[in-house]
């Protein structure tokens, strides 16, 4: 991910020996971590999407797509396997000289 430097600018300016004190005081806010007065890092929080409630018209594609996995025949999944690595195959395969 690339900051600009307007978001790095929003970021607290913390001096790098108090942030290797405390890292985890900065995991919510995130910081700019300078060095001599200058920017050398920037940590910024990362959102967990574990917590969010999932988009309920995805979680039914996701449903779909495995009750047609469930529902193939193994001998058709096979047969076009074979079939589709044939073509492929050929495509890639010149002609023997």
């Amino acid at each position: 991910m690339t900051l600009t430097a307007a978001e790095i600018d929003d970021l607290p300016r913390v001096p790098i020996s108090t942030f290797k004190s405390n890292p985890a005081h900065y995991l919510k806010s995130g910081a700019a971590v300078t060095t001599h007065g200058r920017v050398s890092a920037a940590f910024i929080p990362v959102s967990d999407d574990r917590d969010q409630n999932p988009d309920a018209a995805l979680e039914a594609a996701k449903a779909r797509l495995r009750l047609l996995a469930r529902l193939a025949d193994a001998d058709i999944v096979a047969e076009e396997l074979e079939r589709l690595s044939a073509s492929r195959d050929a495509d890639l395969v010149g002609e023997a000289r």
